[in-house]
């Protein structure tokens, strides 16, 4: 199972034309301005003509999220919204009467 990224990142072009996320011990962006860092490659991306490499697992998936891998190596995922812990949750009934 991956868990949160919590080093410093930075970003990286590949061999094949991607924008990646790379440990950096001075690198500017970590877990906390995920979405900052999502941003800044998206821009570079569309600047240098390039393709943004990220996990979508969901079609419905648009939060960004720094995880690592099996091995410790960073990685953008980009998840549904999570609810706070504690959150009431409206579950809609599956029959509902109509009249």
């Amino acid at each position: 199972m991956a868990k949160i990224y919590k080093g410093q990142v930075s970003v990286y072009s590949n061999s094949q034309n991607q924008l990646v996320v790379k440990p950096d011990a001075e690198g500017k962006f970590n877990h906390e301005n995920v979405a900052e860092l999502y941003k800044t490659m998206c821009q570079l991306a569309k600047k240098h003509k390039m393709e943004v490499r990220v996990f979508k697992p969901e079609q419905l998936g648009d939060t960004p999220v720094l995880m690592a891998d099996r091995w410790g190596k960073p990685y953008i995922a980009l998840l549904p919204e999570r609810k706070a812990p504690g959150a009431l949750t409206v579950i809609k009934p599956a029959v509902q009467k109509l009249a």
